[in-house]
């Protein structure tokens, strides 16, 4: 028996693997600017609420930022650990002519599992892109006007259809009800070009394994030169037919992502670049709660948070109300935390 130990990054080394490899570091100075931006601004409900919304999504927007480095880490370090377990097989392994073997195991379903998580957050920076931008440019959507002969009941529909539209990037990208021309029309250039040339590829991919069928079919480990674990994608994502689906240009699918988002960091960081952003390095443990203000809103025995990180857990709890009715901060203290690996077992 042996033992193919991984070690996975936790995601809160994620900040340390942007500042090394200079990713997003633009977009992660949109925040400093727009609280700078609100400085000396006279503070009255219409621009708290504007903060609050905007620290919220960029909140978001930054877990699911390194969620997706998360995801493809972990897609290449079970690549290493398939192809550990299947040269641990070989020598037993009485070849012909074969070019591929259809290959599975506990570790390759682990594998798939990955794929659709990577999709579904790539889907989620997508929308949530135009999101966070327009609410830094303090742009302001306006519901569509209800025409003379117009039901209330359809004009109802209409507008809640145009909202849900305004968390698609794809509405964007596709300038529905005109909602791309509030922005500068360098930003509305440069959706449209990436969608065309990359993001909405990436997003049949998507679509595909979560409305149609699986995507997760052509699994092998491939005899060439270098022998190596891949999954196919197939040619036509658009196909509703399973059994046309075609697989002649041996897309591989954790090419593809890694590619993928290495174009969809350069368009954000594009973005940033023309409002004006200046780099900012990542910070651990930045990304805090949206509600963290509403602490004063507890009472003592109410609510306790803890913080995970590394092989350390921190425990805050709420105390006491202070003489100005704000909660104190009660006992902060460290425990241990001993789940950092995951192993498979060969026997």
């Amino acid at each position: 028996m042996s033992r193919i130990n991984i070690k996975y990054l936790m995601l809160e080394d994620y900040a340390n693997i942007f500042n090394k490899k200079k990713l997003f570091l633009r977009f992660n100075g949109l925040f400093s600017t727009f609280s700078e931006n609100l400085k000396g601004t006279k503070i009255i409900s219409e621009f708290a609420e504007r903060f609050h919304l905007f620290h919220h999504y960029f909140t978001e927007y930054k877990y699911h930022l390194y969620s997706a480095y998360y995801f493809l880490e972990q897609l290449e370090q079970l690549e290493k650990a398939i192809m550990a377990q299947y040269i641990e097989l070989k020598p037993f392994i009485e070849f012909q002519n074969e070019t591929k073997i259809e290959y599975d195991s506990l570790i390759v379903q682990e594998y798939l599992l990955r794929i659709m998580p990577f999709l579904n957050t790539m889907f989620i920076l997508q929308d949530r892109l135009m999101v966070v931008i327009a609410i830094f440019l303090d742009i302001e959507f306006k519901d569509p006007k209800q025409n003379p002969n117009e039901s209330n009941k359809k004009y109802k529909k209409k507008v809640k259809n145009f909202r849900n539209k305004l968390q698609s990037f794809a509405a964007y990208a596709n300038n529905h009800n005109l909602i791309l021309k509030e922005f500068p029309d360098e930003i509305a250039e440069l959706v449209v070009n990436y969608w065309i040339q990359n993001g909405q590829e990436l997003r049949k991919y998507r679509n595909l394994e979560q409305h149609q069928f699986s995507l997760l079919e052509e699994v092998y480990i491939i005899r060439d030169s270098i022998e190596r674990f891949v999954l196919y994608l197939p040619d036509n994502p658009n196909e509703k037919n399973f059994e046309k689906l075609t697989y002649d240009n041996n897309l591989i699918a954790i090419d593809f992502f890694k590619s993928e988002i290495q174009i969809f960091h350069d368009f954000v960081e594009e973005i940033m670049t023309f409002i004006g952003i200046n780099p900012k390095i990542h910070e651990i443990g930045s990304g805090s709660s949206s509600k963290s203000n509403l602490i004063k809103n507890y009472n003592e025995g109410d609510l306790m948070k803890i913080w995970v990180i590394k092989n350390e857990a921190i425990l805050f709890s709420v105390g006491e109300k202070t003489p100005n009715g704000e909660a104190a901060k009660l006992s902060l203290r460290k425990i241990r935390n001993k789940m950092n690996v995951l192993r498979w077992e060969i026997k």
